[in-house]
Protein backbone atom coordinates (compact mmCIF):
# COMPACT_ATOMS: atom_id res chain seq x y z
CA UNK A 1 0.00 0.00 0.00
CA UNK A 2 1.03 3.75 -0.11
CA UNK A 3 0.18 4.92 3.27
CA UNK A 4 0.31 8.31 4.61
CA UNK A 5 1.07 8.79 8.25
CA UNK A 6 0.46 12.19 9.88
CA UNK A 7 2.02 12.54 13.56
CA UNK A 8 5.42 13.63 15.40
CA UNK A 9 8.18 11.38 14.45
CA UNK A 10 11.91 11.38 14.95
CA UNK A 11 14.18 10.81 12.14
CA UNK A 12 17.27 9.18 13.92
CA UNK A 13 15.23 6.21 14.24
CA UNK A 14 14.11 5.60 10.81
CA UNK A 15 17.77 6.44 9.83
CA UNK A 16 18.43 3.51 8.29
CA UNK A 17 16.12 4.20 5.70
CA UNK A 18 17.13 7.16 4.11
CA UNK A 19 19.88 8.28 2.06
CA UNK A 20 22.02 11.02 1.91
CA UNK A 21 21.42 12.53 5.77
CA UNK A 22 23.20 15.42 7.40
CA UNK A 23 23.29 15.66 11.05
CA UNK A 24 20.96 18.51 10.85
CA UNK A 25 18.30 16.24 9.45
CA UNK A 26 18.90 13.03 11.94
CA UNK A 27 17.88 15.22 14.55
CA UNK A 28 14.88 16.90 13.31
CA UNK A 29 11.69 15.52 14.62
CA UNK A 30 9.35 15.63 17.14
CA UNK A 31 9.55 12.26 18.87
CA UNK A 32 6.90 9.59 19.11
CA UNK A 33 8.30 6.25 19.21
CA UNK A 34 5.23 4.42 19.03
CA UNK A 35 4.69 6.27 15.23
CA UNK A 36 8.17 5.82 14.27
CA UNK A 37 7.98 1.76 15.30
CA UNK A 38 4.84 1.14 12.65
CA UNK A 39 6.55 3.15 9.92
CA UNK A 40 9.35 1.26 10.18
CA UNK A 41 7.83 -2.24 10.51
CA UNK A 42 5.83 -0.77 7.08
CA UNK A 43 9.03 -0.46 5.16
CA UNK A 44 9.59 -3.96 6.37
CA UNK A 45 6.72 -5.20 4.79
CA UNK A 46 7.61 -3.64 1.44
CA UNK A 47 4.44 -0.45 1.23
CA UNK A 48 5.56 2.88 0.89
CA UNK A 49 5.23 5.47 3.83
CA UNK A 50 5.01 9.18 3.09
CA UNK A 51 5.01 10.98 6.58
CA UNK A 52 3.70 14.68 6.87
CA UNK A 53 5.00 15.92 9.91
CA UNK A 54 6.82 19.47 12.05
CA UNK A 55 9.62 20.60 13.47
CA UNK A 56 10.58 24.18 15.30
CA UNK A 57 13.46 24.09 13.39
CA UNK A 58 12.07 24.05 9.86
CA UNK A 59 10.72 27.35 8.35
CA UNK A 60 9.14 26.07 5.13
CA UNK A 61 8.57 22.62 3.76
CA UNK A 62 11.31 20.31 4.05
CA UNK A 63 11.63 16.65 2.38
CA UNK A 64 13.72 13.91 2.82
CA UNK A 65 13.99 10.93 0.78
CA UNK A 66 15.13 7.32 1.38
CA UNK A 67 14.10 3.55 0.43
CA UNK A 68 9.91 3.49 0.32
CA UNK A 69 9.48 6.58 2.76
CA UNK A 70 9.33 10.41 2.10
CA UNK A 71 9.12 12.73 4.86
CA UNK A 72 8.14 16.32 4.40
CA UNK A 73 8.52 18.73 7.33
CA UNK A 74 6.73 22.08 8.05
CA UNK A 75 6.90 24.44 10.72
CA UNK A 76 6.03 23.70 14.41
CA UNK A 77 5.77 26.83 16.42
CA UNK A 78 7.02 26.69 20.12
CA UNK A 79 5.88 29.10 23.16
CA UNK A 80 3.18 30.50 21.03
CA UNK A 81 0.21 31.96 23.13
CA UNK A 82 -1.44 32.84 19.27
CA UNK A 83 -1.15 29.12 19.10
CA UNK A 84 -3.17 28.25 21.97
CA UNK A 85 -6.10 29.94 20.47
CA UNK A 86 -6.18 29.78 17.39
CA UNK A 87 -5.92 25.99 17.12
CA UNK A 88 -2.86 25.27 16.01
CA UNK A 89 -4.17 26.90 12.34
CA UNK A 90 -0.69 27.45 11.04
CA UNK A 91 0.05 23.75 11.68
CA UNK A 92 -2.77 21.94 10.45
CA UNK A 93 -3.08 24.03 7.30
CA UNK A 94 0.26 22.69 6.61
CA UNK A 95 -0.76 19.35 6.92
CA UNK A 96 -3.57 19.67 5.08
CA UNK A 97 -1.47 21.00 2.13
CA UNK A 98 1.42 18.78 2.38
CA UNK A 99 -1.41 15.93 1.93
CA UNK A 100 -3.40 17.56 -1.21
CA UNK A 101 0.43 17.95 -2.83
CA UNK A 102 0.62 14.32 -2.38
CA UNK A 103 -2.97 12.93 -2.96
CA UNK A 104 -2.25 10.77 -6.35
CA UNK A 105 0.76 9.46 -4.76
CA UNK A 106 -1.02 7.54 -1.43
CA UNK A 107 -4.12 5.88 -0.71
CA UNK A 108 -4.71 6.20 3.08
CA UNK A 109 -3.62 8.70 5.53
CA UNK A 110 -3.70 7.41 9.10
CA UNK A 111 -3.05 10.94 11.31
CA UNK A 112 -2.17 10.30 15.30
CA UNK A 113 -3.09 11.94 18.43
CA UNK A 114 -6.69 14.13 17.87
CA UNK A 115 -5.32 17.57 17.43
CA UNK A 116 -3.63 19.26 14.44
CA UNK A 117 -2.10 15.98 12.82
CA UNK A 118 -5.75 14.58 13.11
CA UNK A 119 -7.58 18.33 11.99
CA UNK A 120 -5.30 18.53 8.77
CA UNK A 121 -5.84 15.01 7.73
CA UNK A 122 -9.71 15.47 7.77
CA UNK A 123 -9.68 18.50 5.99
CA UNK A 124 -7.55 17.28 3.37
CA UNK A 125 -10.84 15.17 2.36
CA UNK A 126 -9.04 11.71 1.77
CA UNK A 127 -9.71 8.13 3.16
CA UNK A 128 -8.26 8.14 6.56
CA UNK A 129 -7.84 6.53 9.75
CA UNK A 130 -7.52 8.79 13.22
CA UNK A 131 -5.31 7.12 16.29
CA UNK A 132 -6.03 7.99 19.14
CA UNK A 133 -2.94 8.11 21.67
CA UNK A 134 -4.75 9.97 24.99
CA UNK A 135 -7.85 10.72 26.08
CA UNK A 136 -8.24 14.69 26.33
CA UNK A 137 -10.40 15.55 29.41
CA UNK A 138 -8.06 13.46 31.46
CA UNK A 139 -5.31 15.42 30.34
CA UNK A 140 -6.83 18.68 31.28
CA UNK A 141 -8.31 17.38 34.35
CA UNK A 142 -4.48 17.00 35.53
CA UNK A 143 -2.75 19.29 33.96
CA UNK A 144 -5.06 22.79 33.93
CA UNK A 145 -3.89 25.50 31.49
CA UNK A 146 -5.24 26.99 28.84
CA UNK A 147 -3.40 25.32 26.48
CA UNK A 148 -5.33 21.91 26.97
CA UNK A 149 -8.67 23.19 27.27
CA UNK A 150 -8.34 24.43 23.35
CA UNK A 151 -6.25 20.96 22.73
CA UNK A 152 -9.78 20.05 24.26
CA UNK A 153 -11.95 21.62 21.69
CA UNK A 154 -9.76 19.93 19.27
CA UNK A 155 -10.24 16.67 20.10
CA UNK A 156 -14.16 17.34 20.23
CA UNK A 157 -14.23 18.75 16.65
CA UNK A 158 -11.63 15.68 15.56
CA UNK A 159 -14.46 13.36 17.19
CA UNK A 160 -17.46 14.91 15.12
CA UNK A 161 -15.92 14.82 11.70
CA UNK A 162 -13.49 12.21 11.60
CA UNK A 163 -14.96 9.02 9.66
CA UNK A 164 -12.58 6.27 10.80
CA UNK A 165 -10.83 5.72 14.51
CA UNK A 166 -8.26 3.22 16.10
CA UNK A 167 -7.51 3.49 19.59
CA UNK A 168 -4.10 2.01 21.23
CA UNK A 169 -5.60 0.47 24.16
CA UNK A 170 -9.37 -0.80 25.39
CA UNK A 171 -9.37 1.10 27.59
CA UNK A 172 -8.83 4.39 25.66
CA UNK A 173 -11.48 3.11 23.13
CA UNK A 174 -13.95 2.78 26.49
CA UNK A 175 -13.70 6.02 27.49
CA UNK A 176 -13.71 7.72 24.27
CA UNK A 177 -17.02 6.19 23.53
CA UNK A 178 -16.81 6.21 19.62
CA UNK A 179 -16.65 3.60 16.89
CA UNK A 180 -13.58 2.22 15.93
CA UNK A 181 -10.73 -0.52 16.70
CA UNK A 182 -7.98 -1.31 18.93
CA UNK A 183 -4.82 -1.49 17.63
CA UNK A 184 -1.72 -1.00 20.72
CA UNK A 185 1.91 0.07 20.45
CA UNK A 186 4.48 -2.36 19.46
CA UNK A 187 7.75 -3.05 19.70
CA UNK A 188 10.45 -5.26 17.13
CA UNK A 189 10.19 -9.23 17.55
CA UNK A 190 14.20 -8.81 17.20
CA UNK A 191 14.48 -6.87 19.99
CA UNK A 192 13.11 -8.87 22.64
CA UNK A 193 15.57 -10.18 25.43
CA UNK A 194 15.57 -13.52 27.55
CA UNK A 195 13.74 -13.95 30.48
CA UNK A 196 15.58 -12.29 33.82
CA UNK A 197 17.12 -13.98 36.55
CA UNK A 198 15.89 -13.72 40.05
CA UNK A 199 18.07 -10.82 42.08
CA UNK A 200 17.14 -11.87 45.06
CA UNK A 201 21.44 -12.73 45.83
CA UNK A 202 22.86 -9.55 44.14
CA UNK A 203 24.56 -7.27 45.97
CA UNK A 204 22.74 -4.29 44.49
CA UNK A 205 19.47 -4.44 43.58
CA UNK A 206 18.04 -1.64 41.04
CA UNK A 207 14.47 -0.21 40.45
CA UNK A 208 13.90 1.98 37.86
CA UNK A 209 11.33 4.41 37.42
CA UNK A 210 10.49 6.47 34.40
CA UNK A 211 8.07 9.09 34.09
CA UNK A 212 8.45 11.89 31.73
CA UNK A 213 6.85 14.64 34.17
CA UNK A 214 6.65 15.16 37.84
CA UNK A 215 2.86 15.51 39.32
CA UNK A 216 -0.42 14.16 40.57
CA UNK A 217 -0.88 12.24 36.84
CA UNK A 218 3.16 10.47 37.58
CA UNK A 219 2.41 10.28 41.17
CA UNK A 220 6.42 9.74 41.84
CA UNK A 221 5.61 10.48 45.50
CA UNK A 222 4.16 7.16 45.71
CA UNK A 223 7.22 5.54 44.41
CA UNK A 224 9.14 7.02 46.84
CA UNK A 225 7.57 6.54 50.07
CA UNK A 226 7.00 2.62 48.83
CA UNK A 227 10.70 2.14 48.61
CA UNK A 228 11.34 4.13 52.08
CA UNK A 229 8.94 1.79 53.92
CA UNK A 230 10.71 -1.31 51.64
CA UNK A 231 14.66 0.12 52.67
CA UNK A 232 13.31 -0.78 56.18
CA UNK A 233 12.94 -4.54 55.40
CA UNK A 234 15.52 -5.06 52.68
CA UNK A 235 18.90 -3.07 52.35
CA UNK A 236 20.62 -3.67 49.16
CA UNK A 237 18.55 -1.77 47.02
CA UNK A 238 18.70 1.21 44.82
CA UNK A 239 15.67 3.71 43.33
CA UNK A 240 16.63 4.98 39.62
CA UNK A 241 14.33 8.28 38.93
CA UNK A 242 14.72 8.67 34.92
CA UNK A 243 12.82 11.73 33.18
CA UNK A 244 12.34 14.98 33.07
CA UNK A 245 11.31 16.44 36.39
CA UNK A 246 14.03 13.95 37.81
CA UNK A 247 17.44 15.88 37.63
CA UNK A 248 20.21 15.53 40.01
CA UNK A 249 20.18 18.30 42.83
CA UNK A 250 16.64 19.75 40.98
CA UNK A 251 13.63 21.39 42.58
CA UNK A 252 11.84 17.69 43.08
CA UNK A 253 14.84 16.32 44.48
CA UNK A 254 15.32 19.02 46.97
CA UNK A 255 11.66 19.07 48.07
CA UNK A 256 11.96 14.92 48.69
CA UNK A 257 15.20 15.71 50.44
CA UNK A 258 13.61 17.83 52.99
CA UNK A 259 10.63 14.99 53.57
CA UNK A 260 13.65 12.47 54.31
CA UNK A 261 12.66 10.35 50.85
CA UNK A 262 16.31 10.55 49.05
CA UNK A 263 18.17 7.93 50.68
CA UNK A 264 19.22 5.27 48.06
CA UNK A 265 17.48 7.10 45.29
CA UNK A 266 19.62 8.61 42.24
CA UNK A 267 17.98 11.27 40.36
CA UNK A 268 19.31 10.61 36.62
CA UNK A 269 16.97 13.17 34.27
CA UNK A 270 16.84 12.72 30.93
CA UNK A 271 18.48 10.50 28.95
CA UNK A 272 18.06 9.54 25.21
CA UNK A 273 15.79 6.69 24.24
CA UNK A 274 18.19 4.70 23.14
CA UNK A 275 20.75 5.01 25.89
CA UNK A 276 17.31 4.65 28.69
CA UNK A 277 16.70 1.52 27.16
CA UNK A 278 20.05 0.33 28.54
CA UNK A 279 19.49 1.62 31.97
CA UNK A 280 16.04 0.18 31.79
CA UNK A 281 17.83 -3.55 30.85
CA UNK A 282 20.19 -3.19 33.87
CA UNK A 283 17.59 -2.94 36.18
CA UNK A 284 15.55 -5.66 37.96
CA UNK A 285 12.00 -3.99 38.55
CA UNK A 286 10.11 -0.88 37.07
CA UNK A 287 7.85 0.56 39.25
CA UNK A 288 5.81 2.69 37.47
CA UNK A 289 2.90 4.56 40.05
CA UNK A 290 1.06 6.47 37.13
CA UNK A 291 -2.41 7.23 37.76
CA UNK A 292 -3.81 6.81 34.33
CA UNK A 293 -1.73 5.73 31.02
CA UNK A 294 -3.45 5.47 27.38
CA UNK A 295 -1.28 2.61 27.08
CA UNK A 296 2.29 3.06 28.76
CA UNK A 297 4.93 2.29 26.12
CA UNK A 298 7.37 1.43 28.89
CA UNK A 299 5.34 -1.42 29.85
CA UNK A 300 6.21 -3.27 26.62
CA UNK A 301 10.17 -1.73 27.18
CA UNK A 302 10.21 -3.83 29.87
CA UNK A 303 8.49 -6.46 29.62
CA UNK A 304 11.15 -7.22 26.13
CA UNK A 305 13.99 -6.61 28.55
CA UNK A 306 12.61 -9.66 30.72
CA UNK A 307 12.07 -6.74 33.57
CA UNK A 308 8.94 -7.27 35.74
CA UNK A 309 6.90 -4.89 36.45
CA UNK A 310 4.77 -3.31 39.25
CA UNK A 311 1.94 -1.16 38.12
CA UNK A 312 -1.62 0.34 38.55
CA UNK A 313 -4.49 -1.80 38.91
CA UNK A 314 -6.67 1.17 38.10
CA UNK A 315 -4.21 2.95 36.29
CA UNK A 316 -5.86 3.67 32.56
CA UNK A 317 -5.03 0.73 30.28
CA UNK A 318 -2.23 -0.67 32.29
CA UNK A 319 -4.23 -3.85 33.43
CA UNK A 320 -5.08 -4.35 29.90
CA UNK A 321 -1.61 -3.95 28.29
CA UNK A 322 -0.35 -6.41 31.54
CA UNK A 323 -2.76 -9.02 30.71
CA UNK A 324 -4.86 -7.94 34.16
CA UNK A 325 -2.00 -9.29 36.20
CA UNK A 326 -0.60 -12.30 34.15
CA UNK A 327 2.14 -10.17 32.80
CA UNK A 328 3.16 -7.78 35.54
CA UNK A 329 1.81 -7.21 39.26
CA UNK A 330 -1.01 -4.99 39.75
CA UNK A 331 -1.31 -2.86 42.81
CA UNK A 332 -2.91 0.12 44.45
CA UNK A 333 -0.56 2.87 43.40
CA UNK A 334 -2.06 5.55 46.12
CA UNK A 335 -1.03 2.47 49.01
CA UNK A 336 2.50 2.65 49.66
CA UNK A 337 2.36 0.27 51.59
CA UNK A 338 1.18 -2.33 48.93
CA UNK A 339 4.02 -1.36 46.46
CA UNK A 340 6.34 -2.08 49.29
CA UNK A 341 4.83 -5.51 49.97
CA UNK A 342 4.78 -6.41 46.30
CA UNK A 343 8.29 -4.75 45.71
CA UNK A 344 9.60 -7.54 48.46
CA UNK A 345 7.70 -9.92 46.96
CA UNK A 346 9.19 -9.70 43.44
CA UNK A 347 13.03 -9.64 45.03
CA UNK A 348 12.56 -12.04 47.81
CA UNK A 349 10.46 -14.87 46.16
CA UNK A 350 12.65 -16.08 42.96
CA UNK A 351 9.34 -18.16 41.55
CA UNK A 352 7.24 -15.21 41.05
CA UNK A 353 9.70 -13.07 40.02
CA UNK A 354 11.01 -15.16 37.41
CA UNK A 355 7.06 -15.92 36.43
CA UNK A 356 6.73 -12.29 35.64
CA UNK A 357 9.88 -11.65 33.63
CA UNK A 358 8.60 -14.91 31.49
CA UNK A 359 4.58 -14.13 31.06
CA UNK A 360 5.70 -10.49 30.17
CA UNK A 361 7.87 -11.12 27.73
CA UNK A 362 5.05 -13.97 26.33
CA UNK A 363 2.38 -11.45 26.48
CA UNK A 364 4.67 -9.20 24.33
CA UNK A 365 5.24 -11.80 21.32
CA UNK A 366 1.71 -12.50 21.45
CA UNK A 367 0.01 -9.20 21.60
CA UNK A 368 2.49 -6.25 21.03
CA UNK A 369 5.26 -7.54 18.26
CA UNK A 370 5.78 -4.77 15.26
CA UNK A 371 4.66 -7.21 12.52
CA UNK A 372 1.32 -8.50 14.58
CA UNK A 373 0.67 -4.90 14.93
CA UNK A 374 1.49 -3.40 11.84
CA UNK A 375 -0.61 -6.13 10.19
CA UNK A 376 -3.58 -5.30 11.67
CA UNK A 377 -3.27 -1.75 10.64
CA UNK A 378 -2.93 -2.98 7.64
CA UNK A 379 -6.53 -4.50 7.72
CA UNK A 380 -8.23 -1.41 8.66
CA UNK A 381 -6.59 0.48 6.00
CA UNK A 382 -7.87 -1.76 3.17
CA UNK A 383 -11.20 -2.09 4.90
CA UNK A 384 -11.33 1.76 5.15
CA UNK A 385 -9.99 2.32 1.20
CA UNK A 386 -12.62 -0.43 0.02
CA UNK A 387 -14.93 1.28 1.81
CA UNK A 388 -14.03 4.83 0.57
CA UNK A 389 -16.37 6.79 -2.09
CA UNK A 390 -13.64 8.81 -2.96
CA UNK A 391 -10.59 7.13 -3.99
CA UNK A 392 -7.04 8.84 -4.12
Amino acid sequence: MRIGIAGPIKVSPLKHHLVNLTNYDENLGLGGTAINEIIDGFIKEGHHVTVFTLDPSVTKKYVIEGTNIKIIFGNFRINSKIKYIDFCQKEFRQIRNFILEEKNNIDIVNAHWSYEFAIGTILAKTPHLITFRDYAPKVLKFQKHIYRFFRLIMDIWVRKNGKNFSFNSNYLKNVINVNGVVIPNSFKEENIKEHKISPVIKKKIKICYISNGWGKLKNPVAALEAFCILRKQINNIELHLFGKGYEPKGVNFENMEREGLNKHVFYRGTFSHDELMKELARSDLLLHTSKEESFGNILIEAMANGVPVIAGENSGAVPWVLDYGKAGCLVDIDNPQEIADKLELLITNKKKYEEYSINGINNLKNRFTQKIVCQKYINEYIRIVNESSTYI
